[in-house]
């Protein structure tokens, strides 16, 4: 779980505070869905590293479709591991969605909530698996928080797992 952890965080380290504001968009030309637009501060390429763990990684948010989908494509290299993942973003009748790959097999399906200071991605509940929260909180225009925290099967409590912190490669 440590793995999958890690790999779905892109690149583990400290925890930091949350922002209070939202991100004023780094790509104001892009045209996307105005359902999407919620996600704008997150579009671009992003890279962290954790030497605690000897991890590197990093992913990318780009639209895609006429801009109806968002596709974020996400790397983690380690001693232990080369993971790769793939989430699809989009708005359906229930809201904001997220579908989530990856090279391990794992498939997700995540609701997706935009408030002010972050945003945040819970999996649907599925019996007998545990449930993942994975947060991002922008810190001005090129720092990315993330926290990652899991509730295990017969729990409704997500408790903190890991978390990192990302800069937008300019």
């Amino acid at each position: 779980m440590m793995r999958l952890a890690c790999l779905l965080l892109v690149a583990c380290g400290p925890a930091v505070q949350p922002a209070t504001s939202t991100v004023p968009s780094p790509h104001p030309v892009t045209a996307i869905d105005p359902a999407l637009e919620p996600l704008r501060g997150l579009l671009g390429t992003w890279e962290g590293s954790d030497p605690d763990h000897h991890t590197t990684g990093g992913f990318t948010l780009e639209p895609e479709l006429a801009g109806k989908v968002l596709v974020r494509r996400s790397h983690n290299d380690s001693a232990q591991a080369k993971h790769q993942d793939l989430t699809i973003m989009f708005a359906g009748p229930a809201g904001l969605r997220a579908s989530y790959f990856d090279n391990e097999g794992h498939a997700f399906q995540y609701s997706i909530a935009v408030t002010p200071g972050h945003i945040e991605m819970v999996s649907d509940e599925v019996p007998n698996q545990p449930r993942f929260k994975l947060r991002y909180d922008p810190h001005g225009g090129d720092e990315l928080a993330i926290d990652f925290a899991i509730a295990m099967p017969g729990t409704a409590e997500f408790k903190h797992y890991v978390g990192g912190v990302l800069h937008r490669v300019r």
